[in-house]
């Protein structure tokens, strides 16, 4: 599903994937087949800071090259017993949904110079999960509005995020380097 949608993507662009075994290797490589990629790799990577610690480790160099990028995952989590594919399927259509979608995006990249990131509005049942909070459901987002709120206030005086979240929650988005 995941790499049928970066065929929405409206240019030439290259596919780099993390995953946990050489199993799951054969499976995706089979899979890439109907990808419109220009070229893709495939890193086996420990499975070891979710979806986060690939993108800052083993593919900080790659991004570099690139003038944009979309970060995707499969978000499935032992973590996200919650949400389930739900959740998932927001993100991905809001970043990857169509070609359209995907055109505007990359148009918004162009015109504002200073846009670096462009990621969903925060899924619906994670604020209607922080309005009840449940520490249970929930054990880091109420405690880090506060602890956000108060980076931003030393780095910005006068800026608030009230009770908001202003980051991408499940980690995908687009970004321009």
């Amino acid at each position: 599903m995941i790499i049928n949608k970066t065929n929405n993507i409206p240019v030439k662009f290259d596919l780099y994937l993390s995953i946990i075994s050489k199993k799951m290797k054969k499976g995706i490589e089979d899979k890439i087949k109907n990808s419109n990629a220009n070229k893709y790799e495939i890193k086996i990577v420990e499975n070891k800071g979710r979806d986060v610690l690939p993108i800052i480790i083993q593919m900080k160099f790659k991004i570099k090259s690139y003038k944009y990028f979309c970060h995707i995952h499969t978000k499935k989590s032992k973590h996200d017993t919650f949400l389930g594919s739900n959740w998932r399927n927001y993100l991905l259509e809001n970043l990857l949904g169509n070609k359209g979608i995907t055109s505007e995006i990359l148009m918004e990249f162009e015109k504002y110079d200073k846009l670096g990131f462009i990621f969903p509005e925060t899924y619906y049942d994670i604020i209607k999960g922080i309005d009840n909070y449940d520490s249970t459901e929930f054990p880091l987002h109420k405690p880090n509005i506060k602890y956000m709120n108060f980076i931003l206030e030393k780095l910005f005086p006068g800026f608030s995020t009230g009770n908001k979240l202003i980051f991408p929650t499940g980690n995908m988005f687009w970004a321009k380097i």
